[in-house]
């Protein structure tokens, strides 16, 4: 027991003198230091005012890209790239109501309160000078919003929901991770990718059927730097790079036809052989021809298996966005599962978690990880949904009833008001079969609906969900890569121009196997804070029941020329 106990107290003192290293170097920190003097010398005034500003926010963000391009075996373009962003958040009145909240009735007049007062600077020297002129914008712009915010919470009937606009003050923060360089962003990297990028843009050249091609490197070290009137001060650094190549055709009808990969990492050790790009190339183009001379899909309603990362891509898509918590109060948003806490919204066989902890799955970076998110607020791994039961929304710092404190998911791009945002998304199925056995599944399911075949979703490239009131509660999501699969021996046969369409509380709960080979979506995702890195870790899986329309036809035609043949690069004469 004294021997349990001394460990503990060493972990304890160990904990306390981390902390302590932290406190001291964010001290060090010459613009956390310039932030910090500056926000304090403003909150003392600006506190006083009528409305006051209750409470005041300063991120920095600083990047350093560089990024290639080829096609044809030709470097397209090259460039690298260095900037800081500044951003004032600041809002008037009081936790209760302030001046972000969304009015009844539109004002053409007011300025969009997802837009943060923000600037770009040439050089950290001038951090007091930009946050002084950019805190002064930003008071004038939010003491107005509340008035007009007042005066139309005074005039417009009551809200569902009227929870407060800000959740209370929690305990401040300290985090000090910054990334003070990587090999992923030196000149030699851009050098080497330059001439990886160029040979493997040339295997797409003899290729007469691709329209267009191109591959691409890019890669980026952001810091972020944060303070806030409540003491929370936090840097934290993070490279990521993405080697990436799409090609595209047109077939004879009109339809636009494409494929690609990429190729997420942070470090050099991470980067892919070139036998592995090369070798996916050439199975993309395979993939390209066979869809350029494919049937086209028709209208059909049966059973689907969608395979992993295109799982990943279709939870994201229809059920991230109803799931984030700030938008259960919004009266216009649809609600699908504001009510439904503790009740089952999808399969049992599902749960999903959403954790930005995780930096990798299966030695797989996952872009969605951050250690604190856009509000100073530790990430966390939160269960959403529990063998098909929703227990939790993903919550930034506007409270919602049920839920008055943030999961550190308040999440956004700079320029941009945090609001909650999914992380790093897992699905997780109680039950996993190898996955031939879950295709030899989607065969016997064929076969008990009497249908002449059924489909397997490849893979996604994105697609759309509506969540307003105004709009039905449905959604539409773009494979790039279907099968048509028979019930008996007949090979698969791929087929081209399908759209899934359907509604969320619907196809969730046609869920009936999934298979063991979970995989990673890496990608990013748009909403009214912006553009945020996401990634989502899924298997395949078998849904019962899934529509699938036609897509909207194209009415161009095929090239009238064949395109020029490959030409010698020009060289310089006297």
């Amino acid at each position: 027991m004294k021997r349990l106990s001394a460990i503990f107290f060493s972990l304890f003192l160990f904990s306390n003198l981390f902390a302590a290293n932290e406190v001291k170097a964010l001290g060090k920190d010459p613009i956390i230091k310039a932030m910090d003097t500056e926000l304090k010398r403003s909150m003392k005034k600006l506190s006083r005012l009528d409305p006051p500003i209750y409470f005041l926010s300063y991120q920095i963000d600083s990047e350093r890209s560089v990024s290639v391009a080829a096609t044809l075996g030709e470097k397209a373009y090259s460039y690298t790239s260095s900037h800081y962003t500044a951003d004032i958040d600041a809002r008037a009145g009081g936790r209760e109501l302030d001046n972000t909240r969304k009015l009844k009735s539109i004002d053409y007049g007011r300025r969009n309160p997802n837009i943060l007062t923000s600037g770009y600077m040439p050089s950290p020297k001038q951090i007091r000078n930009m946050l002084w002129l950019l805190t002064e914008e930003a008071l004038t712009a939010a003491q107005e919003d509340y008035l007009k915010v007042k005066t139309n919470a005074l005039t417009s009937s009551k809200r569902e929901d009227n929870s407060d606009d800000f959740s209370k003050k929690g305990k401040a923060a300290s985090y000090y991770a910054p990334i003070e360089d990587s090999p992923l962003i030196s000149q030699q990297m851009l050098e080497d990718m330059t001439k990886r990028t160029e040979q493997y843009s040339a295997i797409f050249k003899d290729q007469d059927f691709i329209l267009s091609s191109a591959v691409s490197y890019s890669a980026a070290l952001k810091n972020k730097y944060f303070v806030n009137s409540e003491g929370t001060k936090i840097v934290q650094g993070q490279v990521l790079a993405r080697l990436s190549y799409n090609i595209t055709s047109r077939n004879k009808d009109g339809m636009i036809l494409e494929r690609g990969n990429y190729y997420d990492f942070t470090t050099p050790d991470e980067i892919p052989s070139s036998e592995k790009v090369i070798s996916d190339i050439n199975r993309s183009i395979a993939e390209l021809k066979a869809l350029q001379n494919a049937p086209a899909a028709e209208p059909f309603h049966g059973p689907v298996i969608l395979k992993n990362k295109a799982t990943g891509v279709f939870f994201h898509e229809i059920l991230g966005h109803r799931v984030e918590g700030h938008r259960q109060k919004d009266d216009d948003f649809g609600q699908t599962f504001t009510n439904k806490i503790n009740k089952q919204v999808i399969s049992p066989l599902i749960s999903v978690y959403d954790n930005p902890t995780m930096k990798y799955f299966n030695t797989v970076p996952l872009r969605g990880y951050y250690a604190y998110d856009d509000e100073g607020i530790a990430s966390q791994n939160v269960t959403v949904i529990e063998n098909g039961v929703l227990k939790n929304f993903l919550m930034s710092r506007s409270p919602i009833k049920g839920f008055d404190s943030s999961n550190g998911h308040g999440r956004k791009q700079a320029g941009y008001r945090p609001v909650s945002r999914m992380g790093v998304t897992m699905v997780e199925a109680a039950q996993t079969v190898p996955f031939d056995t879950l295709k030899q599944m989607l065969k016997e399911e064929i076969k008990k609906q009497n249908k002449p075949y059924g489909l397997i979703i490849d893979d996604i490239s994105g697609g759309f969900t509506m969540i307003d009131t105004s709009s039905p509660q449905a959604f539409k999501v773009n494979p790039l890569l279907v099968y048509k699969v028979y019930p008996d021996d007949r090979p698969d046969e791929i087929i081209r121009g399908a759209d899934i369409v359907g509604t969320p509380l619907t196809s969730f709960n046609k869920i009936i196997a999934a298979a063991d080979d979970y995989a990673v979506f890496n990608g990013s995702c748009g909403a009214e804070s912006g553009w945020v890195p996401v990634s989502a870790i899924a298997p395949s899986v078998l849904i019962s029941e899934l529509e699938v329309e036609r897509v909207q036809r194209s009415y161009d035609n095929l090239p009238i020329l064949p395109p020029p043949p490959a030409e010698e690069p020009l060289k310089g004469g006297k």
